[in-house]
């Protein structure tokens, strides 16, 4: 995965279909098999872009999405509290080391364990420091 960080660094990441063989390896299938991976993948797994202000803006990102919640239900506190919720999450995952990710998204059902309804999010995070991808999949039924 080191070499894939590379690649990534010099921002050729859609180049070389970094994504489609991360998903691709033995070792994330099994990590993540409750995603249930399709095999073969295709080119453009996920059609993940991505988020062009990076993690500068993926709590307000997370925070929205906790708000507006799921298919029955919406976030029943102040969103205030949603935003400090979110972005507690982002500085777990980032150590607020922004320069140091990428952040690439998906709102498409690109595996079996997603609903297939408008709340299907993945969201990947890179860092690429210390050579470590971060994958957070999001879904609820209708």
């Amino acid at each position: 995965m080191e070499l894939a960080c590379a690649f990534l660094a010099r921002n050729r990441m859609e180049e070389y279909e970094l994504l489609r063989v991360f998903f691709d390896s033995k070792v994330v299938r099994e990590g993540l098999s409750e995603l249930q991976i399709p095999s073969p993948l295709g080119r453009d797994v996920g059609g993940f872009q991505e988020q062009w202000a990076g993690p500068l803006c993926l709590d307000g990102i997370l925070a929205g999405l906790i708000v507006n919640g799921g298919a029955y239900k919406r976030y029943r506190g102040p969103a205030r509290d949603a935003k400090v919720l979110a972005g507690a999450a982002v500085e777990a995952l980032t150590q607020n080391r922004f320069e140091d990710f990428r952040v690439d998204v998906s709102h498409v059902a690109w595996a079996p364990w997603f609903a297939n309804v408008a709340w299907d999010h993945t969201y990947i995070l890179t860092d690429t420091a210390n050579a470590e991808i971060t994958v957070l999949c999001i879904t609820d039924t209708d």
